[in-house]
């Protein structure tokens, strides 16, 4: 895999630089009103975004570190989830990652494409999250945003960059705070 300098923002600027760019072939719709799946059958492209979401999900229900290393690429991965960065691999696996999957039973993690396309070696997905589960035997759950930056690998499209929000009162209910 050949590296780029400031590969992320490149990837930005590419993707965000018009409606053309930007839109892709969904642009006639309202990504507001929910996953593309609801509204129509997806492109191959998006297919492809929601097989490497689905893959994500996947491990995160069967608490696999090795599952989700098939979704996204270890040696150049980070992830800024509602404010807290992990700028690399071992950091997310080792001091979020299996914390959450120890601490949390009956797991199930949904991610639905809203908008997403592949470009060359680059693509984005733009996805809504569900979480759910239990910890210390109480129900949890948080629902939010994220965005995927994916990037084409000798081993397919792999997730580079992951970037989550969820709604600020989600947060607090979370941590306790009101």
């Amino acid at each position: 895999m050949k590296k780029y300098p400031g590969r992320l923002f490149l990837g930005i600027l590419i993707f965000g630089s018009g409606p053309a760019l930007g839109a892709g072939e969904h642009a006639a719709t309202d990504p507001g009103k929910g996953p593309i799946s609801d509204y129509r059958e997806l492109t191959a492209n998006e297919t492809t975004i929601q097989a490497v979401l689905d893959t994500y999900g996947r491990a995160m229900e069967q608490k696999s570190v090795e599952i989700m290393e098939q979704a996204i690429i270890p040696n150049d991965f980070s992830t800024v989830e509602s404010g807290y960065p992990n700028w690399t691999w071992e950091d997310f696996r080792d001091n979020h990652l299996l914390l959450e999957m120890d601490a949390f039973t009956d797991i199930s993690y949904s991610l639905q494409l809203i908008s997403g396309e592949l470009q060359d070696s680059l693509g984005f997905g733009v996805y809504r999250y569900t979480a759910s589960g239990k910890m210390q035997g109480q129900a949890a759950s948080i629902s939010g945003l994220g965005t995927a930056i994916l990037e084409l690998t000798d081993a397919g499209w792999r997730i580079q960059h992951l970037h989550t929000s969820a709604p600020r009162q989600q947060l607090e209910g979370m941590s306790g705070e009101n």
